[in-house]
């Protein structure tokens, strides 16, 4: 799922016994830290009448506002997404600070002193474990070869991004909070690594934990980005002056989507967690949730109105999951040994719906077969069944449609993971 979190909206300013709930922030409940141990001040933030605790780490009373309020957001739509005898769990928000790196950052540390040795032997052999954990991230978060070509590359948005901390990555993110981020003392840290260390997770008695970037970090990645869009060639003075405008006019827009995002993020943490379901259908609750928060120009809308939008939007992808259980999309294996004459009838054109002219084309080129979408670049089908085709890279199929009385032809299905379409017959089919 490239790009399957995609901005959202929610910059909701309310308190929590708006709710319909109680909710209790004792700022004066801490944890004094020990010797080595995290420099931590938490605010338990627990909805009453549902075993829902969230602890937010955040270093002023404004921050813990604003964390208590996106979390309440978030868990309240978890909670009503997850079914009886599931909960959200514990769960504890770590909102950044400014000044301080992003987890990326350390966890970057971790590999470069890895791939130069600098690490115990042992410990560097499981910096291929936080990679693969790493690649797996910023391949959900791709930006698009129209984002690159601005100059919107992946590092200039980490600033924003939030991050789920689990697995190996919490140990090491652990060492270098408990050493303030310092780089000396981090490298420090990192060399004398035991593999012990890395089984020492002082947050365990958390089901999740989630890096939240500075509420304000959007704004500076903006800083950043803008220039650099305004520094292309072919950019004119007036065009460079229609994005500053637009950006006034919209930055509004564009931080609730950013904030949508984090949401989103957050929701998907928490039902990846804490839900019976696969994580490809965590996914796909998730783009519902993100979709029904994108932003519409309702700056003033309702916390109520905003969270019955989220639960329909949650409630009609719960019954699609379950329509595609009954028939989920598998790559079918290719035919070693076929004949070409069952394909041969269905060479030709074929139309979408509202189109005056042929869309599609159904191709046999030097011993293979095509499918071809208008003046794109041909797409190689293998032949998977006697009126099935499996595209190259295993993702999609086209599948001819027969009349059953007649046998005659009526189109091509053309599917997808969770998708499909049917593309009517055309004239020359």
């Amino acid at each position: 799922m490239n790009s399957t979190f995609r901005f959202l909206s929610t910059g909701f300013l309310f308190a929590a016994l708006l709710l319909g709930f109680t909710a209790r922030a004792d700022a004066n409940e801490a944890l004094a830290p020990a010797e080595n141990e995290l420099p931590l001040h938490l605010a338990p933030f627990v909805v009453t009448g549902n075993d829902l605790t969230v602890t937010i780490h955040a270093r002023s009373k404004s921050d813990r506002r604003y964390a208590e309020k996106f979390a309440d957001a978030v868990m309240r739509v978890a909670d009503d997404t997850l079914e009886d005898g599931y909960s959200p769990g514990r769960g504890l928000i770590i909102l950044g600070d400014e000044g301080e790196p992003h987890p990326l950052w350390v966890f970057r540390k971790f590999l470069a002193m890895a791939e130069a040795g600098q690490l115990q032997p042992a410990v560097a052999e499981r910096a291929p474990e936080l990679q693969a954990y790493l690649t797996e991230w910023e391949e959900k978060l791709e930006l698009d070869e129209a984002d690159s070509e601005l100059g919107l590359e992946f590092d200039l948005v980490v600033p924003a991004l939030p991050f789920q901390l689990e697995g190996i990555g919490t140990a090491i993110y652990q060492v270098a909070w408990i050493h303030e981020f310092d780089v000396e003392q981090v490298e420090y840290a990192f060399h004398d690594l035991t593999v012990a260390d890395l089984t020492q997770d002082r947050l365990s008695r958390f089901n999740w934990v989630y890096f939240l970037p500075p509420r304000n970090a959007f704004d500076q990645v903006i800083k950043v980005i803008l220039p650099k869009v305004m520094e292309q060639e072919d950019m004119g003075f007036f065009t460079r002056t229609a994005v500053r405008g637009a950006m006034v006019v919209f930055k509004p827009l564009i931080r609730k989507a950013i904030e949508g995002l984090r949401k989103g993020m957050l929701f998907n943490t928490i039902l990846q967690t804490r839900s019976p379901w696969s994580e490809d259908d965590n996914y796909a609750l998730t783009e519902a949730y993100v979709s029904a928060i994108m932003p519409d120009m309702k700056f003033n809308d309702s916390r109520d109105a905003t969270h019955a939008r989220a639960m329909e939007a949650i409630d009609e992808q719960k019954r699609k999951n379950a329509e595609y259980a009954k028939d989920p999309f598998i790559t079918p294996e290719r035919l070693t040994d076929y004949d070409p004459a069952d394909y041969a009838a269905f060479l030709g054109d074929y139309t979408d719906k509202d189109a005056e002219e042929p869309t599609h084309h159904f191709l046999q080129v030097d011993g293979t077969y095509q499918w071809n979408y208008r003046d794109e670049d041909p797409r190689l089908f293998y032949p998977a069944g006697p009126r099935l085709l499996v595209r190259e890279d295993g993702k999609m199929t086209i599948e001819f449609l027969v009349d059953a009385t007649t046998g005659e032809l009526t189109g091509i299905e053309e599917r997808w993971h969770r998708r499909r379409k049917t593309v009517p017959a055309g004239p020359e089919a």
